[in-house]
């Protein structure tokens, strides 16, 4: 299984028609786990702390949150790295604006089929649930503007949702939200970043809100990809 396919074919733009309503809908769908749509963005904002400090950064200069809808999780970002530049692009109108909207103290930018910044100018890209609503033939030419603005032996960081989970599936087939996106493998994911150095895939999310007592276990399962959501991390190393 390489990925999951949808029927129709996602635009960079659809969610100007979702925005007004984007939260709402996806806690309504989360809705299984036990969870929220914040408590999501808060734990992946702590994954990237807690993933950066394994490569030795803990207080990185600059970030840069690629396709950052609503900018909840870059302002949950902000919270951790409060001292550091970060910026947030999405290719839709109208999630930028409200992003601005309600994180001011954020700067964030529409972008197009290129990084509206110069190389070099970040030592850290994270891409949170976001590849797997970009046309495939896309991908690679995201990749390779993601490491343009990269700086040499900055980190790029991938969040994705894992198809082998059922859960996962489950939640996905039934998001409208996603009605046009295609899921990304594990192997998929490290394949498109093959012009980069490949650090590692980590897997979490194995437990619902119910069995959360069973979380602390997940720090012996992050190599088992059957976790709900895996982070795939890569090093720029020109």
């Amino acid at each position: 299984m390489q990925q999951l396919h949808k029927n129709k074919k996602p635009t960079l733009t659809e969610f100007d028609s979702y925005i007004e309503h984007y939260r709402k809908n996806l806690d309504k769908h989360c809705a299984p786990t036990g969870e929220s749509t914040a408590y999501f963005n808060q734990l992946k904002a702590q994954k990237l702390q807690e993933w950066l400090a394994r490569y030795h950064i803990k207080h990185p200069n600059s970030i840069l949150d690629f396709g950052c809808g609503d900018g909840a999780m870059t302002y949950e970002v902000k919270k951790i790295f409060p001292e550091t530049s970060i910026f947030g692009v999405d290719p839709s109108p109208e999630s930028i604006t409200t992003a601005q909207e309600n994180y001011s103290l954020i700067s964030f930018n529409t972008s197009s089929e290129t990084i509206p910044f110069k190389d070099a100018s970040f030592e850290v890209i994270y891409t949170a649930g976001v590849l797997h609503h970009i046309p495939f033939d896309m991908h690679t030419h995201y990749i390779q503007e993601c490491m343009r603005v990269l700086k040499p032996g900055g980190f790029l960081i991938i969040f994705e949702l894992n198809p082998i989970n059922p859960g996962t599936r489950y939640i996905f087939n039934r998001n409208p939200i996603d009605q046009n996106a295609t899921m990304l493998t594990p192997w998929y994911t490290k394949k498109i970043t093959q012009n980069f150095t490949y650090k590692e895939t980590i897997f979490y999310c194995f437990f619902p809100h119910f069995l959360r007592f069973l979380r602390p276990l997940e720090a012996w399962l992050t190599a088992i990809p059957f976790g709900g959501l895996y982070g795939t991390i890569v090093k720029k190393t020109f």
